[in-house]
């Protein structure tokens, strides 16, 4: 049985990125400039911040407060903590002019540091009823699509090898077909990096509504897919753009996936011990 734990309290420029999304416009835009200028607001008053990222001085506090700070003093002391620490704080996106081997080194460090954030807002209860859920289930239908028609391919893989069946769904009317036949003793798992994917935010709301049990994993805690989830599972990935593409995106829902998988396993050791072992006997016949 995995220990149960509240998600850590991650660093307040994470929660910042994470949370972004769901802000509004005004609050957006008091988010985005201390992203863009954390070590200038370290020593700014908060009618310095209001002014330059064009807010009000209300709203300042108001975006303190949802971020998890109990007010504007306590956010900068949080701030000046996080940029003190050794550990960088943002990624560095790939530009047009870099070289091959800038390139590479910038790609593989948003990885790296989408993994490394993703551990750190695990929220560890709800991982275990996920795998409480995805062992418990009858059926576990998947739905993604784009980059989480990936991932979904990926968990049903893993699923499988812990006895888990489970069936990947990429087509919006065939995801809307599956849901809409689910059951009490189903599950649905919604796979979508931003959170906000219309056709696997109809279909988990649709297997919601049939009575079905229901996991998001995104990107966003406060996005859509996560709300009508039951349980929901949050990667890290910051939002900077490599092309169009979010970095560290699919490495961080893979990685999670795998964190299932282990969690899966250690719940059936000995049926997932005899499971790979027959696996591998039959592999081994083909060569």
């Amino acid at each position: 049985m995995m220990e149960s734990s509240r998600a850590p309290n991650p660093d307040i420029l994470l929660t910042i990125r994470r949370l972004l999304p769901s802000l509004n416009e005004q609050e957006q835009k008091v988010g985005q400039y201390v992203l863009d200028h954390a070590h200038e607001v370290i020593h700014l008053s908060v009618s310095d911040v209001a002014q330059r990222a064009l807010a009000s001085d209300t709203t300042v506090f108001r975006f303190c407060r949802k971020v998890g700070a109990d007010g504007y003093q306590d956010f900068k002391i949080r701030l000046a903590q996080e940029l003190a620490a050794t550990r960088p704080t943002t990624y560095a996106s790939v530009g047009p002019t870099d070289s091959p081997a800038e390139a590479a080194r910038k790609a593989i460090a948003a990885d790296i540091k989408a993994l490394e954030d993703t551990l750190r807002v695990l929220d560890l209860a709800a991982l275990e009823r996920a795998a409480d859920a995805l062992l418990a289930a009858r059926r576990v239908d998947l739905y993604g699509s784009g980059g989480g028609a990936i991932a979904a391919l990926e968990l049903q893989y893993k699923l499988m090898r812990v006895g888990v069946r489970a069936v990947p769904h990429t087509d919006a009317e065939v995801q809307i077909i599956s849901a809409t036949l689910l059951t009490s003793a189903d599950l649905a798992v919604g796979i979508s990096h931003s959170g906000e994917s219309p056709d696997v935010l109809h279909a988990l709301t649709v297997a919601k509504e049939a009575g079905a049990r229901t996991i998001a994993i995104v990107n966003h805690p406060a996005s859509p897919i996560a709300e009508v989830a039951e349980i929901h599972l949050c990667t890290a990935a910051q939002e900077a753009v490599a092309h169009g593409y979010p970095l560290g995106a699919r490495v961080a829902q893979m990685g999670l996936v795998d964190v299932l998988h282990a969690c899966l396993t250690l719940k059936r050791q000995a049926e997932v011990e005899r499971s790979q072992a027959r696996i591998a006997e039959t592999l081994s016949k083909r060569r």
